[in-house]
């Protein structure tokens, strides 16, 4: 039995005719995978849309969020590292202020990053590598939710109370914890991004006019990202002479 679909619209009957005459054309096993595929695909786009529109809009608090870190921690310890040693210890603690600075920038955004994950996780692509690759965003997505921040301040005194032989296991921890989340975040040799590569893969599926809407929600990714990512460093910046050192 064939289930007919009435739409109004030119593009909508144009784009039910072609589905049904791709159907017709595959066995049943694939004419379901390419329904499928084409559902996962319209439902990633909408929760990416979702996504982006959602980000954008927390990005005064992403950066209220970063500069309000960087006074506490400006103002727990001053001039504390005015007279550490600059081995790599010192560069793993510098590594740990800007991944704080960082993430801290994804608090506001902890709600986005739930939502998004539930509506991504259990999507499902013929394409094994894509699904692999959409899980793995998710997983990201759910990590970054509730990482605890460490109290910087405390683990360079205790650097210093060690007369600068041993770092903290907070330090090491948080970074190791950092390294997890992100070890999926490029894919292959290249190292692309895990992102680019999803939006590559997922072309095959995209109707034109969701494949320009898609990079159009790329490019404001870009940008509020690179907004952000300015902040983030002029923080740092001001944040290493406030702890008595030229760079972290």
């Amino acid at each position: 039995m064939v289930k007919v679909i009435v739409c109004g619209r030119p593009s909508c009957v144009t784009w039910m005719a072609l589905t049904v005459t791709v159907a017709c054309l595959l066995a049943p096993g694939q004419a379901m995978a390419a329904v499928s595929n084409v559902a996962s695909t319209r439902a990633y786009l909408q929760a990416f849309a979702t996504f982006e529109r959602s980000a954008s809009a927390e990005t005064a608090a992403r950066i209220a969020a970063v500069e309000a870190s960087g006074w506490e921690i400006a103002g727990g310890c001053p001039l504390v590292l005015t007279y550490a040693p600059r081995d790599d210890a010192f560069e793993e603690l510098g590594s740990e202020l800007g991944l704080v600075e960082w993430y801290s920038t994804a608090v506001p955004l902890w709600p986005v990053f739930e939502r998004m994950a539930d509506a991504i996780s259990r999507l499902r692509w013929s394409d094994r590598e894509l699904t692999k690759l959409v899980q793995e965003e998710a997983a990201e997505e759910r990590a970054d939710v509730g990482l605890v921040l460490p109290d910087v301040c405390s683990d360079i005194e205790a650097w210093k109370a060690s007369a600068y032989a041993r770092l903290p296991q907070d330090t090491e921890a948080f970074i190791g914890r950092v390294d997890e989340i992100e070890a999926h975040a490029t894919v292959g040799h290249g190292e692309q991004g895990r992102e680019k590569v999803i939006s590559r893969l997922l072309r095959r599926y995209e109707r034109p006019a969701e494949r320009r809407a898609a990079a159009r929600f790329e490019r404001l990714e870009r940008q509020v990202d690179d907004r952000v990512f300015a902040v983030v460093e002029s923080e740092e910046n001001q944040l290493a002479v406030a702890l008595g050192v030229s760079e972290l």
